[in-house]
This record gives C-alpha cells, sequence and structure tokens, in this order.
C-alpha cells in the first residue's frame, strides 16, 4: 500500500457541508467508499459526484451497460481504483468473468453492447474528436439519442473519477483487480 497523495477525510478533518452526502452516501452502500472520502475535501465536488452517480442510476443505459463502459475506461485511463471498483459491482450484476475481461479490452458478445463500448472506448481515446463510424454504428443497432448521450456522460462521470482516484493515488478499497 502506498501513501495516497490526497488522502480520504476522516472525523477530524471533514468539511461539515460534506457530512450529509457521506451519510447519504454509507446509507445507500453500507460504508463510504475512499473514493467520495477523497472528494468530500470539496463538498461542492463531493455533491457534484454524488448527483452525477444518483441521476444515472436513472438513464435508459443498464447498470450493466454502464459497469461495461466503467470497466473499459478505467482500463483506459489505467484507474485501478475505478476498475477494482466496478468489477465488483459488475459481478454484483452477474457479469462473468469471461464478460469482465472483454469489457477491459472493451469487448462485448452481445452486438448492442459492442457498438455502445465501440463508442465509449472512442470517446475515451480520441476525446470526442472522432467517433462518426462508433456514433454511426450505435445508430445502426438503435441506440437513441438519450442513450447517446448516456454515453458520453458514462465516459464523463467515469474520467472524472478515474482522474480522481489516480492523481490522488486513492487506496482501493474493494476487492483489487491488477
Amino acid at each position: 500500500m502506498t501513501t495516497p497523495l490526497i488522502a480520504p477525510v476522516g472525523p477530524s478533518n471533514t468539511p461539515a457541508a460534506s457530512e450529509p452526502t457521506l451519510a447519504a452516501l454509507k446509507t445507500k452502500f453500507g460504508g463510504v467508499p475512499k473514493m467520495f472520502s477523497t472528494f468530500a475535501h470539496s463538498p461542492a465536488a463531493l455533491e457534484a459526484v454524488a448527483g452525477y452517480f444518483n441521476a444515472m442510476g436513472g438513464a435508459k443505459l443498464s447498470a450493466r451497460t454502464q459497469e461495461a463502459i466503467a470497466i473499459a475506461v478505467a482500463e483506459l485511463n489505467r484507474c485501478t481504483y475505478c476498475l477494482s471498483a466496478h468489477t465488483a459491482l459488475a459481478k454484483g450484476h452477474g457479469v462473468k468473468a469471461d464478460e469482465l475481461t472483454g469489457f477491459r479490452s472493451g469487448r462485448s458478445a452481445d452486438p448492442r453492447e459492442q457498438a455502445i463500448l465501440d463508442l465509449a472506448v472512442a470517446i475515451a481515446r480520441t476525446r470526442a474528436a472522432d467517433v462518426g463510424p462508433q456514433l454511426a454504428q450505435a445508430r445502426k443497432v438503435g441506440l437513441s439519442d438519450a442513450e447517446l448521450v448516456e454515453v458520453v456522460a458514462a465516459v464523463a462521470q467515469n474520467v472524472l473519477t478515474n482522474y480522481l482516484n489516480v492523481v490522488a493515488g486513492t487506496e482501493v478499497d474493494f476487492p483489487r483487480v491488477a
């Protein structure tokens, strides 16, 4: 274990304005993942990321597909924290080991999910600069405009959390994936 570059807040240094959001996260998850405790240094950032997670819970994209995107993006961004967290969450949604391996390389056996992963990976790799073919394929397999927007939102959400965890060196508090 290495020392985090930005340590999670603790009882002695939690900003008062972060406490209600952390309490809600504790209720939701049964504990507060270290990523959220790290975001808690900034009540505004914590509220934003928690709100993002809550809002995406109501997305048209399934939880499984959102986890697939999260795993593919975490792999690209070399974020061990998010890769580990989303692998654990995906397992909770019944995703099998071979599927998890595929998600890490942006692969799925399902053509619709594959089109979504191709688009998500292209967005992350090119910073959305060159995604025409992937967007066309996603439309071809029937993604709605709402779902296309949600793919972009899911990539952005994961880039945010990946970047914080990489910069902070957040200690992984899920079963670690190498």
